[in-house]
């Protein structure tokens, strides 16, 4: 089971530019914005991670609200719970906002997650076992 937290940036390292900064957005290392045609497009880590073979439930999930985090959790028990059968690989991805390298307030934060994050890196299952993983 892989868990991959997503908030744009390189958070616990000093806030560098990470494969998911999305165009535009700053960070330490590109405090201009992410130059697409200089650095780059960003990565959707989770689509190309669905095309592997011996991947079995691929999502992506958030935590910038209550009902996210209900969802972000019941994702997660299922991955474990197909692990625990032998089912394959299951990655969740979890988007989620970074205020102290974003330089917001929480609630600023959350709103900016969805305003802009949610766009290129849309919620929901990506790739979903057959007949519901029975």
């Amino acid at each position: 089971l892989f868990l991959f937290i997503n908030n744009g940036i390189y958070g616990m390292t000093g806030g560098q530019m990470a494969p998911t900064t999305l165009e535009g957005m700053k960070s330490t290392t590109s405090p201009f914005g992410r130059d697409v045609a200089t650095m780059g497009a960003p990565l959707k880590i989770t689509e190309l991670i669905a095309q592997l073979p011996g991947t079995y439930y691929v999502t992506r999930q958030s935590v910038h609200t209550a009902n996210n985090v209900r969802k972000a959790k019941k994702a997660i028990r299922k991955g474990f719970e197909y692990q625990k059968l032998n089912k394959g690989t299951c990655f969740i991805e979890i988007v989620s906002n970074c205020p102290s390298n974003w330089k917001m307030t929480p609630i600023e934060s959350n709103h900016w997650l969805n305003d802009n994050m949610l766009p290129f890196y849309p919620l929901g299952d990506i790739k979903v076992p057959k007949n519901g993983g029975k």
